[in-house]
């Protein structure tokens, strides 16, 4: 069903348009017996999709530079966490990407590594070369302000590379939280070794969700407290 519905949005919006959507999604998939609660039908938990899933639905419509602009966690039942998000994406104007030549561009970060929403792989700081729908794509909003070379858009701020956040030093202290990408990448890595999946629950250390909450990282990420009550906050060493 959400794919019909994403693929007529992206069919009746203008080329060039932007879409918006607020809608609850889950940290991971939502089980029979509450896809079949009635009592829940009302409350959009039943149909809720994960979060993954709904981004590469967007995604396979044909939406590019999808971003998460709002993240509140909801309500949790029986250890599923339904979460408030609200996403952005946009239709690339037909035709702008061919017959445009190759473009040269360097990631800017804040990741160490990332994977746009077409496969390509980028290393910040490393110049590469895109075909010209690429350029296209990074140039869209979602990806304003992480590539040096892209196609421009109206009042885009100028490109400054970004220095790496590293962790605290000392131990770990895990307290129940999990962090959800939310675009517009892939995949991303932090510079502690951290590989994020988009839309995919991965349970952080306290000294990551500090990183993750430095302003350069916090635009990306959604963080969730799946422990419910105060942790018990033990001290351990990271692998």
């Amino acid at each position: 069903l959400a794919a019909g519905v994403f693929g007529e949005i992206f069919r009746v919006l203008r080329p060039g348009g932007r879409f918006c959507v607020s809608d609850i999604v889950a940290d991971q998939s939502v089980p029979n017996y509450l896809i079949h609660d009635p009592d829940k039908w009302g409350t959009c938990l039943s149909g809720a999709l994960p979060m993954r899933d709904y981004l590469d639905g967007l995604n396979r419509a044909g939406f590019r530079g999808l971003t998460q602009e709002k993240f509140a966690p909801w309500q949790s039942i029986d250890g599923i966490h339904f979460i408030s998000v609200t996403l952005l994406g946009y239709k690339i104007e037909n035709g702008k990407e061919e017959g445009s030549g190759d473009v040269e561009v360097v990631f800017q970060g804040p990741f160490s590594a990332a994977r746009d929403e077409l496969g390509n792989e980028y290393a910040r700081g490393v110049r590469r070369t895109v075909d010209g729908k690429t350029a296209r794509v990074l140039g869209l909003p979602g990806y304003r302000g992480l590539f040096e070379g892209a196609v421009p858009q109206k009042d885009d701020a100028p490109v400054d590379g970004t220095d790496p956040v590293l962790p605290d030093s000392g131990p770990c202290v895990w307290t129940g939280r999990f962090a959800l990408l939310g675009g517009p990448f892939l995949r991303a890595e932090d510079d502690d070794g951290h590989a994020y999946p988009r839309g995919e629950a991965l349970e952080i250390c306290s000294k990551t969700t500090n990183v993750l909450r430095h302003p350069h990282y916090a635009p990306f990420f959604g963080i969730l407290d799946r422990a419910g009550t105060e942790a018990p906050g033990a001290e351990a060493c990271c692998s």
